[in-house]
């Protein structure tokens, strides 16, 4: 098929970026047909029909002094199917709670309220601001990023990036949905460029897997006996997860530093994973290994240099983390138990996540809340049955659906200011 020519790739091109990108973040189409804003720069690249989005080298990686050739944003699936994932997790969510309530007999929603109003008000508002600082967080850490990479964007700005970033990949499986949305948001609203929105993505995804590892470092060096309050099933899922993220971690660095070695050695085992039915379509796959190739090593050009960026966008997603398990902590300390026991109820809480980053289901639902009550039932043993229920259910009312309805709050707002008034968020 003909490539377009130069002339309609400046113009058309982009808006068909916009189109394509605007379906796949789940945002209307309304969006990706308004005209592009006053000094917004477009990316610039050749579209083809049929063929995968790539977006080509632009002013902003030129002037970096980068050589890497394209940069393609991350991929996921259609609008539709979005809207379908929003209704699963929704379901999810249900079962989630029914399964933990479940679990005890005795539970009941009517005294589980009784104790929330008894609960102490000074911890719960902590327990609020712990909530939020998991969003701030991660918008600092776009922020240090993006001014890294010299784009200068207002904190709200960076709290709209995160705020999408947590709500898409709240509702998709293996967060898929965060990172275009996500991206679609910098460069459409922000005018980010195509290099440097996937350059922050990919840097924000390294940095949370390496946070984990840390957060899980520091439980098996200061709580190593907490980890036998959990059950035999628990305790392999949290071994899993170590070996996942550090497998992760390692291999972000293989792709950066020996990236083209490893493209050749999949490229010569896809064809042979294809005769043992194990995966189809090879020349697809390994044309989107080559993009993800080319991803990497525009991240490795962009970031050299840089180890302050990087230390400071690892200690905002360490402190995000940090944030997020606080809440646990203090919906503890809120149902009147001991500050004593603060640390290890932060262990518990971090070895849940540790067990549970890398299920694929939306927001871990149901496995983060089973996981922890499991962890707080062995660990809060002489207690009633029923207070590792309550903890755990008013700790994820904070910390995941409160987060999600704030978050899907902002996004509905950023969808009403760019659809009525099409203003940028700067």
């Amino acid at each position: 098929m003909k490539k377009r020519s130069k002339k309609s790739t400046a113009g058309s091109g982009s808006k068909l970026y916009r189109k394509r990108l605007a379906r796949i973040a789940g945002f209307g189409l309304s969006d990706a047909d308004a005209e592009p804003f006053d000094g917004v720069a477009e990316p610039v690249g050749v579209l083809t029909e049929g063929e995968p989005t790539v977006i080509g080298t632009d002013n902003t990686a030129q002037d970096a002094g980068v050589s890497c050739p394209v940069a393609t944003p991350p991929k996921t699936s259609s609008t539709r199917r979005t809207i379908a994932w929003i209704v699963i997790s929704f379901g999810i969510a249900l079962l989630s709670i029914w399964a933990v309530t479940a679990q005890n007999k005795r539970f009941s929603f009517r005294v589980f309220l009784d104790r929330i109003g008894d609960a102490n008000k000074g911890w719960l508002a902590c327990a609020f601001l712990a909530m939020l600082g998991f969003i701030w967080f991660e918008a600092l850490s776009f922020r240090t990023i993006l001014r890294g990479l010299g784009y200068k964007r207002s904190l709200f700005a960076n709290y709209t990036y995160a705020a999408t970033d947590i709500y898409f990949s709240a509702i998709t499986p293996s967060a898929t949905g965060g990172q275009p949305a996500s991206a679609y948001i910098m460069m459409h609203s922000g005018g980010i460029s195509g290099s440097v929105t996937t350059v922050t993505i990919l840097v924000c995804l390294a940095m949370y897997a390496m946070s984990i590892i840390i957060l899980g470092i520091c439980c098996f060096a200061l709580r190593p006996m907490l980890f036998f309050s959990f059950g035999i099933a628990a305790r392999i899922m949290i071994i899993v997860g170590v070996i996942v993220q550090v497998g992760l971690a390692f291999m972000f660095v293989l792709l950066i530093q020996r990236g083209q070695l490893l493209c050749r050695i999949a490229c010569k085992l896809l064809p042979i994973a294809a005769k043992l039915h194990l995966v189809r379509n090879p020349e697809r796959r390994a044309e989107r290994l080559r993009e993800s190739l080319n991803n990497y090593r525009l991240c490795a050009e962009m970031t050299a240099g840089k180890k302050g960026m990087l230390l400071r966008a690892l200690l905002y997603n360490v402190l995000q983390r940090a944030s997020q398990i606080a809440v646990t902590v203090f919906a503890f300390l809120a149902m009147g138990y001991s500050p004593k026991k603060a640390l290890d109820v932060f262990a518990i809480q971090s070895y849940t996540v540790l067990g549970a980053a890398y299920v694929p289901i939306p927001g871990g639902m149901g496995v983060i809340d089973m996981m922890l009550s499991d962890g707080l039932s062995g660990y809060l043993e002489g207690e009633p049955d029923f207070a590792a229920t309550d903890l755990t259910l008013l700790s994820r009312s904070i910390s995941f659906y409160a987060c999600i309805l704030l978050c899907g709050f902002t996004v509905l707002m950023i969808y009403l200011v760019q659809k009525l008034r099409g203003r940028k968020i700067r």
